[in-house]
């Protein structure tokens, strides 16, 4: 484990304990000491901002971005921090200002600046061409990313919540590739009212925790925050090396990101510095950890489902670059 890694680790188990800040109860000293301890890790504002995020979810109410920013760039102020420390995307200094937080949807339409793509031209330009038969999608996904002899592990089990959502029940099913490619193509797709799920990383066969993560492969880039419509165009234009786009049957779509950590400590901290820094695109910054479940293809959903519910690969490339896909 490097130092700066092992720095990361001591400064989010410290914001683990720490309770979150409440209005009336000298809620903005709360924050802005958490803020400075951060600072006392010796961590960058880039490194430092994911964990301050994470503290936030915790206070009554929430700071909203704007309001969290000025207390990290405050702190960093206050200690003086060393020329060397990345600080974008902020600059602190005395003639510091933050901007009005601009809605994720404007941020990716400014982004995306007039660029366009629907799921034909991606489905066609995928250098792995999905299959004709869509419900054979979780075959090609399996083939092209897992390795023979990884056991994968997928969940069709559901609960209902309160608010209408199916969310994944237990631990589902672990089965090596091979094996459960033979099961699908003999039995075909599970099927539930839910449609199903897939950890994107293989796991050990004993537990679905990060701790039975085995390769630390992939990331998930989810931005349900934009309209449907501005999804796709914004997961293409990207710079993210996506080695799958998959749609979730609902009002989403899921990219797979490459990560290729060697650990699950530098995954965490490569992933919340990349969701950090997509944030403003309405990029859920939960998802953080290996053993994180996507959606999986050839199925699916009627329970929150948009138009058919089908639950599709649209792109695949194993190998991906640091690069736009369109």
């Amino acid at each position: 484990m490097t130092r700066q890694l092992a720095s990361i680790e001591r400064a989010r188990a410290y914001v683990a304990k720490i309770s979150g800040a409440i209005s009336g109860a000298s809620g903005h000293n709360a924050t802005f000491a958490v803020a400075c301890k951060l600072v006392g890790f010796e961590l960058s504002p880039v490194e430092a901002w994911p964990l301050l995020l994470e503290f936030n979810q915790r206070c009554q109410p929430r700071w909203n971005e704007c309001e969290l920013r000025h207390k990290l760039e405050d702190a960093f102020r206050h200690a003086r921090p060393r020329p060397e420390f990345d600080v974008s995307p902020w600059r602190f200094s005395s003639q510091t200002t933050v901007k009005a937080k601009i809605d994720p949807a404007t941020a990716t339409e400014n982004f995306l600046n007039g660029f366009d793509c629907d799921d034909v031209a991606l489905w066609e330009f995928s250098p792995i061409r999905p299959p004709d038969d869509w419900t054979k999608d979780a075959l090609a996904l399996l083939e092209f990313l897992f390795e023979p002899g990884e056991q994968i592990n997928f969940v069709s089990a559901f609960t209902v919540a309160k608010d209408g959502k199916a969310e994944p029940k237990g631990k589902g099913e672990t089965m090596e590739r091979d094996a459960l490619l033979a099961r699908w193509r003999k039995e075909g797709m599970p099927r539930s009212d839910a449609g199903g799920w897939l950890r994107m990383n293989p796991l050990d066969g004993h537990g679905v925790a990060d701790a039975n993560v085995t390769a630390f492969r992939f990331a998930l880039v989810e931005a349900d925050a934009v309209p449907l419509g501005l999804q796709m165009p914004l997961l293409t234009k990207l710079p993210l090396p996506i080695a799958a786009i998959l749609t979730s049957g609902g009002r989403s779509l899921h990219a797979w990101v490459k990560v290729d950590a060697e650990n699950l400590l530098d995954y965490r901290h490569t992933v919340a510095r990349m969701l950090a820094l997509l944030a403003k695109f309405g990029v859920d910054g939960r998802n953080k950890n290996p053993s994180r479940l996507s959606r999986l293809p050839g199925v699916v959903r009627r329970i929150g489902a948009t138009g058919d519910g089908r639950q599709r690969l649209l792109y695949l490339k194993p190998n991906p670059k640091q690069e736009a896909v369109l």
